[in-house]
């Protein structure tokens, strides 16, 4: 365009100054011709006045006209100027025109491409968008998952825990039950059996003294000292006898004694471990309460983060379309669309940044969860595990005490003895009164009655064993009322 416009203002000068130069000649032409003229008349006329004056005139004329050319001339050569500099002003001014649109035409590109890379931009931005909607859909499917699979997994351990608690509770109901049955059938069988040795001991108490009774009538009249001494010596022998049978019995009571007392610390043991069982019961639920109620909490917090994630998303979709209006209100005023579309996009950058948080955060809270399943797993593995050893521990005890009443058994077989013994003395001293109808010596006769009173003694010692016999019994009573106060215990705990 320059060009042109300088090609013009040439043409333009070389008209112009053909023009004046052809005004120039025309006006230098008349002069030759006014003298010829002029020449013609004064050769004509032959008045050189005339000529003069016309001369003059035609001078004046001239100089008039090159006055009046040169002053044209003058104003058109600085029209001209002035049509040159208006000419380059206009040049300059084209030119900076044609830098301004060039200028206003990379923007324009420029403005094009960073249109292109923002679409391409919001077009990545809309795919992340649908693919933390979908991380958010799966979120929320996970955490659903996750629930239903919590809710499970805590119905199925308080499920598991009421039916080993049941079981337990039937095994402790059967072993107690069958335990009290055979305890109070031996106990029956043994407070009858001590009553029966026990009525059997006093009537034979009775005839043991009606016969001393008689043996003193008897040794009165005797006199023979040598069968006496012999029936005394044999009566010393069954008395012997009896004493041993006594310490056996001792021995026995003792070891029943200590046998009751291992039976009241296993009791008191068995209590013990009841307590703890249900102290143990009671934070296993209270813990997996907890736990359920802390994941309950994990949940809603997921969820509401998730709603976060949902508004967040409606948010950036409003602003996507807040976005695309101002993409259209660009073509306008594209500097300032420019920086509100950075602005945007940092806002944009944020977003999705606290996007990624929140994904991550969920996946940490998800690693969590399956962390906590795991520990209540192994709780879950522990208690069990304890749960066998209290039933080992259980059957241990039932052995225990099957043995122990073997113990008792084998006593009441040598209580049974002793009471055979005292048979065997009862014919004895029988076979001595038979025999000391012939006797008469009162020196033996006082032996006889030292005897006879040794004897008394050892009889007494039998009811006194008998008297323990029945304390044991009442021990043995005292026991069984622990057991039903333990199991008392042991179901209220359960409960």
């Amino acid at each position: 365009m320059t060009t042109k416009h300088r090609a013009k203002n040439n043409a333009n000068s070389n008209d112009k100054s053909s023009s004046s130069h052809q005004d120039d000649v025309a006006k230098k032409n008349p002069k030759p011709s006014k003298a010829d003229g002029s020449s013609v008349r004064s050769s004509g006329s032959g008045s050189g006045n005339i000529t003069k004056i016309l001369a003059a005139l035609c001078y004046l004329v001239l100089v008039v006209g090159a006055g009046f050319a040169s002053f044209y001339l003058q104003q058109v050569l600085e029209e001209v100027n002035q049509i040159r500099n208006r000419n380059e002003e206009s040049v300059q001014k084209s030119a900076e025109m044609t830098q301004r649109v060039e200028y206003a035409l990379q923007q324009v590109n420029s403005l094009k491409g960073s249109l292109e890379g923002l679409e391409s931009a919001l077009g990545s931005v809309q795919t992340e968008l649908k693919g933390t909607r979908q991380l958010v859909h799966k979120g929320e499917a996970e955490t659903r998952r996750v629930e239903e699979a919590l809710q499970k997994l805590q119905n199925e351990i308080l499920r598991d825990l009421s039916e080993g608690i049941r079981e337990v509770k039937e095994a402790r109901e059967r072993d107690f039950s069958s335990l009290e049955h055979t305890v109070e059938e031996r106990l029956a069988e043994l407070s009858r059996s001590i009553a029966d040795s026990i009525a059997e001991f006093t009537e034979a108490q009775g005839e043991a003294q009606g016969q001393l009774q008689e043996l003193k009538a008897k040794v009165e009249g005797h006199e023979d000292p040598t069968l006496l001494k012999q029936e005394l010596t044999a009566i010393t022998n069954a008395v012997a006898e009896l004493h041993t049978a006594n310490q056996v019995a001792e021995g026995n009571t003792g070891v029943l004694q200590e046998q009751i007392a291992t039976v009241r610390a296993e009791l008191q043991t068995r209590n013990k471990e009841v307590v703890s069982i249900s102290e143990e019961i009671d934070s296993v639920r209270s813990l997996v309460q907890g736990t359920a109620s802390a994941l309950r909490q994990e949940v809603s917090e997921a969820q509401i983060r998730v709603q976060a994630m949902t508004d967040r998303v409606q948010s950036l979709q409003n602003g996507q379309e807040q976005f695309s209006e101002s993409l259209q209100s660009l073509e306008k005023d594209l500097r300032e669309e420019d920086s509100k579309v950075e602005k945007r996009v940092d806002e944009l950058e944020v977003r999705l940044k606290v996007a990624e948080e929140n994904g991550e955060a969920l996946a940490t809270s998800g690693s969590e969860q399956n962390s906590r399943l795991e520990a209540l797993l192994s709780k879950y593995d522990s208690h069990e595990s304890s749960l066998t050893a209290q039933g080992q521990a259980a059957e241990r005890s039932r052995q225990a005490l099957q043995s122990e009443l073997e113990g008792l058994k084998s006593s009441l077989a040598e209580i049974y003895s002793t009471l055979t013994t005292l048979d065997s003395t009862k014919t004895k001293l029988e076979a001595v009164e038979e025999k000391l109808d012939d006797l008469g010596d009162t020196t033996i006769f006082s032996q006889t009655v030292k005897d006879l009173q040794a004897l008394r003694t050892t009889v007494d010692s039998l009811v006194a064993k008998t008297d323990q016999l029945e304390s044991h019994e009442r021990a043995i009573s005292a026991l069984q009322s622990a057991l039903k106060k333990t199991k008392s215990t042991a179901e209220g705990h359960q409960k």
